[in-house]
């Protein structure tokens, strides 16, 4: 095995070299050199990987029909499901815990194959854009839809007697099931995959051309993202700004509508008023008033802090741009150095408090360190190991998606993927060299954390507490990962290099990352709820309900004039499209800070907590590792105290993070006369 892996790296490298060869007196080559390379190691890496992972012989549990490292068949695994759905256990009795138990079992069994095919289909589609991988969707959709009308009216029934049990946990079971929702109409189930996915073709192969030559078209990732990142120029920024919300956000418009209304149908179909109430209920966090207003009481404790930001931001963006918009106003998004303005870190270099004390350029030391992708994922796996969590497994290495593939159409957006199956977990991620990668992969691989520690839960356990904290599992390591202490421990950073000035940038950069985030956060289904209650006239203010949001909650304006027939700007961001629910995000975003806070106290750092690491610790480790076993066995309010001592979402805990950078700008903002608030 050693002598072919030799020969095999021998080959690459005489491939490499040719390769560049070629490429040099390319014309048609237009991609980084170094980027492409990259790009062609990791695949040879991979095979690598993959060749050499041993497979195991073992019988697939109690089955003896599959070898147990196999992947999924999905020709077998619904030959499996057809023949278990026969043999549903006999109900003649709702009340009776005992056919509860045995009618959960065998449901829990055929879910779990079903759930295993829709992952690896859904990997399939979105890591190869075909015509086949949708259709093969869509036909899923259609083979498992019998299964959910049969045993969601069966659920409810049970659950309608087991809300009376003393059995807590077939109690908890029991209300979880009853909330799923099924179409009994084929045609629509066909219709919706089939929108859902051109709504995730259009956004992935979307293009932006050069004003003076349309043959030079750039998609999304990496380029468009890219340029919003560094360009200063504001017309070069509103180029792009304006090409990605037509190029996307139109396009999206026609197919979106019709595929909420086919989710409306459905959705009252089973009982709900809309997809806002179906969307709410999953946060257990009370009915929609008391939801919403935990998120508005959220957003307003924060909102003093944001406001001064904004009002600092706007300020020096006015100074830069001078009469290119109203210094008392909103800010036109095009100018935050991110396609949606949802962060704005990327334009630190003009808003950092001290700029003769620059931060590390993490993108520079990791060419430097002639770091590879693949060890910007080993110093990340490195991190969670340091704590005591997991290593990522074989599966984990040889079949993720690390950059994107230069021969098929992809989804870039990252993500993480639980298949439930013999530690296959992967990622999805089109991989850069630069600092904003190096946060998002250990936001990623955060997720694969969450995935392992809950995996020995119960199947329908194995998930969240709420869909917050998954997101805010991966941001919060995110947060260590960067933090001034860590990158000196990983040798990124000199010690003596941190000075009060250097704190105070450090934190204006983490602020414009995570405080500039949560109005957006919050106005993504602000505004979708109020479309799926049919509060928006389509043909009148579909987009200008969007901006007038973003003004109101944020801050924020469209840098043009948009027209409503024509522009859905709210479609140019990925999780409309994707009808991905976005008050996880919201959420958290206060969580991370709870979670981070409860760690630094944990080892006895209570002030200056921006300067707090856990890395290596191993006892802060495990009370992580034994909140994210939890799964969503309990309510999340429990599962979070068990962690933090506190059983709700607690703002203050980003105030304390950020308090001398609080400070700091509204003493600024008051010596420089800038305005806060806005018209």
């Amino acid at each position: 095995m050693k002598i072919n892996k030799l020969i095999y790296t021998l080959f690459i490298l005489f491939s490499l070299q040719y390769y560049v060869l070629a490429r040099k007196y390319s014309h048609h080559y237009e991609r980084n050199l170094e980027d492409e390379l990259i790009d062609l190691i990791s695949r040879n890496l991979n095979q690598i990987s993959s060749d050499s992972t041993e497979v195991s012989q073992e019988s697939y549990n109690d089955e003896n029909k599959v070898e147990l490292d196999d992947p999924v068949d999905v020709d077998l695994w619904n030959k499996l499901n057809d023949e278990d759905i026969k043999k549903m256990p006999q109900i003649d009795d709702y009340s009776s815990e005992k056919q509860a138990k045995s009618w959960l079992k065998w449901y829990l069994r055929v879910s779990k194959r079903y759930h295993q095919i829709s992952v690896l289909l859904g990997w399939n589609h979105k890591t190869n854009l075909t015509e086949e991988n949708r259709k093969a969707m869509s036909a899923q959709h259609l083979k498992s839809a019998p299964f959910g009308r049969q045993t969601l009216p069966i659920a409810k029934k049970f659950d309608e007697y087991m809300t009376h049990s003393s059995d807590e946990d077939l109690k908890r079971t029991y209300d979880r099931l009853a909330r799923g929702t099924v179409s009994n109409n084929d045609e629509n189930v066909k219709k919706s995959s089939k929108l859902h996915a051109q709504l995730e073709q259009i956004y992935s192969t979307a293009e932006v051309c050069e004003l003076n030559d349309n043959t030079k078209c750039y998609t999304l990732s990496p380029y468009l993202e890219r340029l919003m990142q560094i360009e200063k120029d504001y017309d070069r920024l509103l180029w792009a700004w304006k090409g990605w919300h037509n190029q996307c956000g139109n396009k999206i418009r026609p197919v979106y509508l019709p595929y909420i209304d086919l989710l409306d149908e459905n959705i009252k179909e089973n009982g709900y008023k809309d997809e806002a109430q179906k969307w709410i209920e999953e946060y257990e966090m009370g009915n929609e008033t008391e939801f919403e207003s935990i998120l508005d009481q959220s957003l307003q404790d924060i909102m003093p802090f944001y406001e001064q930001l904004h009002a600092f931001a706007r300020g020096r963006l006015c100074e830069i741009y001078p009469k290119r918009f109203d210094c008392n106003g909103p800010i036109p998004a095009h100018l935050l150095g991110n396609m949606w303005a949802q962060q704005w870190q990327n334009r630190l270099d003009d808003l950092m408090p001290y700029p003769d004390v620059p931060l590390v350029n993490i993108t520079r030391i990791l060419y430097k360190k002639k770091y590879t992708i693949e060890k910007m994922y080993k110093t990340a796996e490195n991190f969670f190991t340091s704590i005591n969590l997991y290593p990522m497994t074989p599966k984990f290495w040889a079949r993720s998606m690390f950059t994107k593939p230069v021969d098929r159409d992809v989804v870039c957006h990252a993500s993480a993927f639980d298949f439930r199956y013999h530690n296959d977990y992967r990622v999805k991620i089109c991989t850069i060299m630069d600092d904003d990668y190096f946060y998002t992969i250990h936001h990623e691989m955060g997720h694969i954390e969450y995935y392992m520690s809950y995996a020995n839960q119960r199947y329908d356990y194995q998930d969240g507490a709420n869909s917050g904290f998954h997101e805010a599992i991966g941001d919060t390591i995110g947060m260590y990962a960067i933090s001034p202490r860590h990158l000196v421990k990983i040798g990124f950073l000199d010690e003596e290099s941190i000075n009060s000035h250097y704190e105070m940038n450090f934190l204006m950069r983490m602020a414009l990352q995570k405080v500039a985030f949560l109005p957006f956060a919050y106005v993504m289904d602000k505004y979708r709820f109020a479309l799926f209650r049919h509060e928006i006239n389509r043909d009148t203010e579909l987009n200008a309900k969007w901006w007038a949001l973003r003004i109101q909650y944020g801050g924020i304006m469209a840098p043009v004039p948009r027209s409503d027939p024509e522009n859905f700007d709210a479609g140019a961001k990925f999780h409309i499209p994707s009808g991905t629910p976005y008050a996880r995000y919201f959420i958290a975003h206060i969580l991370q800070f709870q979670f981070y806070r409860a760690m630094c106290r944990l080892q006895g750092q209570t002030k200056r907590l921006h300067m707090c690491d856990i890395y290596g610790n191993k006892h802060v480790g495990e009370r992580f590792k034994a909140m994210l076993a939890m799964g969503s066995s309990k309510p999340w309010s429990e599962i979070l105290e068990s962690l933090t001592g506190e059983n709700k979402l607690e703002p203050q805990a980003m105030v304390d993070f950020f308090e001398p950078l609080y400070k700091w700008l509204k003493m600024e903002n008051l010596a420089r006369g800038y305005p806060v608030g806005w018209k």
